[in-house]
């Protein structure tokens, strides 16, 4: 079975949805600065590398994270669009909030999805005028796919709008998740995030292929611990189940 919803007034939709919209705006606001810096740095180096230790990539020579969430590149780093999207959040007292990933029907929980267009100029990767202002008042739509793995049904969830004369470089979306009784199983989903433009003649489109972990995991047996971060190349998965 899939289900297709597109809603754009779901801000009103309880008492929690303006918070979830109020942390994504403060996260966007957060790593909006550093990510202009990070582009000017990768746009100033001319031989693909960061200009400081010779590494490649999003990550410095300590592996420290640094914002650069776009996937795949162009011509070394040049990211023109992209989306990326966090673990499910639950707001639940006073934070840190509760780990998000198992969740008991009827709560409340959400996932941020990321929007990402690339403000600085590039001309060796083909890009003279800023994806920034090339998609100035186009059309976009954003779209979080939800498979119940455990029951084989679909629920796709899409939120749209139109950017402004020039479009931002963060754009934060909330979806709400559905938390439905799942019966006398537990339910395991996999959320996958894709972010296109509509207009013709627009070749911008990209799924995400990293997400923002919240939860730390214990680990388990001879598996070490993994702290809060980001996740690549894994599916973002999370638990409902029944109370």
């Amino acid at each position: 079975m899939t289900t297709t919803v597109t809603d754009d007034t779901l801000a009103a939709a309880d008492p929690e949805q303006e918070q979830a919209e109020q942390w994504a705006r403060d996260y966007a606001d957060r790593i909006s600065a550093s990510t202009t810096e990070r582009l000017g740095h990768l746009a100033g180096s001319s031989n693909g590398t960061n200009g400081t230790n010779g590494t490649n990539g999003s990550n410095g020579a300590s592996g420290a994270l640094k914002p650069a969430i776009g996937e795949p590149t162009t011509l070394g780093q040049y990211v023109a669009f992209d989306v990326a999207a966090t673990s499910p959040i639950q707001f639940t007292g006073l934070p840190p909030y509760q780990p998000g990933k198992v969740i008991a029907d009827g709560e409340n929980a959400y996932l941020v999805a990321i929007g990402f267009v690339n403000h600085v100029p590039n001309i060796p990767a083909g890009f003279a005028v800023p994806p920034s202002v090339q998609l100035g008042g186009r059309r976009w739509r954003m779209s979080l796919d939800l498979a119940d793995i455990t029951h084989g049904t679909h629920t796709t969830l899409a939120r749209q709008g139109t950017f402004g004369p020039v479009a931002p470089t963060v754009l934060p979306v909330v979806f709400k998740l559905p938390t439905p009784n799942p019966g006398p199983d537990a339910a395991v989903y996999e959320a996958n995030v894709t972010l296109d433009i509509v207009d013709k003649a627009q070749p911008y489109a990209a799924f995400a292929t990293a997400f923002i972990d919240f939860d730390r995991d214990p680990g388990f047996l001879f598996v070490p611990p993994a702290a809060p971060g980001w996740r690549h190349d894994l599916p973002n998965r999370y638990l409902v189940y029944p109370k």
